[in-house]
């Protein structure tokens, strides 16, 4: 069917000599030359119109078929195709066709070619019907997941190992409409990572270890393998199973969703997945922000009622902290154009116990170690993201807050205080050379964490976490596409200073392929 939309140029190209020979005469002098462009203007205007007509009635033919045939999405004949090939392809015509205005083909018309090209113009940001799909732009990432304005939006048309961990759910079933309702598709992600690091002194493990002042290692940190099905109109189920350098097989997300955006804009998620709660940003491209690296929930069994559109995502969660407590979070995100050069994000959360639902086990091992398990830290972050079109790129500024919403002698002097963290960062990211390229920066802080084990840039899959929590974290980093957009290549440095005055250089070279 995708042939309609084709018909539709021809039948423009077949009177563009004549429109063609109109502009030629708009260029000519006097009073009778310029009532001669009225009568041409008028003949385009005319014709303009005429030309929505054929697309509307295309448009009504499309959907004909489409309701005759039983089903909304049209299978690709090709046999064997993964995830990320379904949403590289052409989007369907039904949806080419929708939507169509006066102003879009007279603004969008090649008088050259006789072509009509309503995609997005690649020198914005992309938006999708009102927010925010950075599938076109440049990728930032960090551990292999968008991060910046991206991560605040559930539309984005980025491979599955790109999806972020906070709207996994809800980007997969915005990603279904370019699936049929029974398919099997699989993805994968492969990160790798060359790394030196450097101290001025041994660094302490919670497990008793201790890391070298200076070392260097090549780390195979993260080999996930995803599958997604279809079952049907209204069911999706999603699971993966991950490894690193560690060998250690592992399943990470397991989850069914029930619910279809076509029908209404509410679904539930059951099963083993990240908590939706907060993007936690102000990463690299391989060391996580200094909130994320204690307060972003992992992957655990819960139950959410959750809401999408294309600017707003929200949802409820009921989980399990352990066998003996009930757990809930919630989360709220934003994403969407302000101006045709400005965009921003902007994200709330709240989880009533971290302890036992964390990613990092930070509180866990806090607990722990000061024998008071049964205790409940809860946690609130904020934050937000703003995107300008600057030059030839876009410029990110985002900044973020993550604090504990109950006391705890995290100091070790007695004191039972708030523990918490903030970090700036800024990105600039543009196609130079024909490449997609960013550079980043960021800056963040903790306080009242003296005792909050925390990970370390350094030796990520050998070392764990250090005794001392992180007191500030700087980190520089770059990242550039080669060979495809889904190949990565991004050189990292992470100065990580600790509260008992330990200090570490981390130097990576971070490779990211998504498959």
């Amino acid at each position: 069917m995708l042939f309609l939309s084709i018909i539709s140029c021809n039948l423009y190209s077949e009177t563009l000599p004549e429109s063609t020979s109109h502009k030629k005469n708009i260029h000519s002098s006097g009073n009778e030359k310029q009532n001669d462009n009225q009568d041409n203007i008028s003949e385009q205007e005319k014709m303009i119109l005429e030309l929505q007509k054929q697309i509307q009635q295309l448009n009504s033919e499309v959907n004909s078929i489409i309701v005759s045939q039983g089903y909304k999405n049209i299978p690709n004949p090709t046999d064997f195709k993964n995830y990320s090939s379904i949403l590289g392809g052409s989007t369907q015509a039904s949806e080419q066709l929708d939507n169509v205005s006066v102003s879009d083909i007279d603004n969008n018309i090649n008088i050259e070619t006789g072509q009509i090209i309503l995609g997005s113009n690649p020198d914005k940001i992309i938006y999708k019907n009102g927010g925010i799909d950075v599938g076109s732009a440049p990728a930032i990432t960090t551990g292999g997941k968008t991060a910046y304005l991206g991560a605040y939006s559930g539309n984005n048309t980025v491979p599955i190992g790109q999806i972020p961990d906070n709207l996994f759910a809800s980007t997969i079933i915005g990603q279904r409409e370019y699936f049929s309702d029974y398919s099997v598709f699989f993805g994968g992600f492969i990160e790798i990572d060359p790394q030196v690091y450097f101290g001025n002194s041994k660094v302490k493990g919670v497990n008793g270890n201790t890391l070298p002042q200076n070392g260097q290692n090549i780390y195979l940190t993260t080999a996930n393998l995803y599958f997604l099905s279809n079952l049907g109109h209204y069911v999706t189920a999603q699971f993966d199973f991950d490894t690193d350098e560690s060998n250690s097989f592992s399943l990470g997300n397991a989850f069914v969703i029930f619910g279809n955006l076509d029908t209404s804009p509410f679904f539930i998620t059951a099963g083993k997945s990240y908590l939706s709660v907060g993007t936690y940003g102000g990463g690299g491209t391989i060391t996580n922000g200094i909130t994320d690296n204690f307060f972003e929930p992992g992957q655990v069994t819960n139950i959410s009622l959750n809401y999408k559109d294309n600017v707003w995502n929200a949802n409820i969660a009921v989980s399990s902290s352990n066998d003996k407590k009930a757990n809930f979070s919630t989360g709220v995100f934003y994403a969407d154009s302000w101006t045709d050069n400005l965009a921003a994000g902007f994200n709330i959360g709240y989880i009533y116990n971290l302890a036992g639902s964390s990613d990092s086990g930070s509180f866990e091992q806090f607990l722990e170690q000061n024998n008071r398990q049964g205790d409940t830290i809860g946690s609130f972050n904020v934050d937000g993201n703003l995107t300008y079109n600057l030059w030839e790129g876009f410029l990110n500024l985002a900044a973020g807050w993550a604090t504990t919403t109950n006391r705890e002698d995290f100091n070790g002097n007695g004191n039972n205080v708030l523990a918490g963290g903030w970090y700036t960062a800024a990105n600039y990211s543009l196609t130079l050379a024909g490449k997609d390229t960013n550079f980043g920066v960021s800056y963040g802080q903790t306080y009242n964490a003296m005792l909050i084990p925390m990970a370390l840039a350094s030796s990520p899959t050998s070392f764990g976490m250090s005794q001392s929590g992180i007191k500030s974290q700087l980190i520089f980093s770059a990242q550039r596409s080669y060979f495809d957009n889904n190949v990565l290549f991004g050189p990292e440095y992470v100065y990580q200073k600790l509260y008992n005055n330990n200090s570490t250089n981390t130097i990576t070279f971070d490779i990211s392929v998504y498959i």
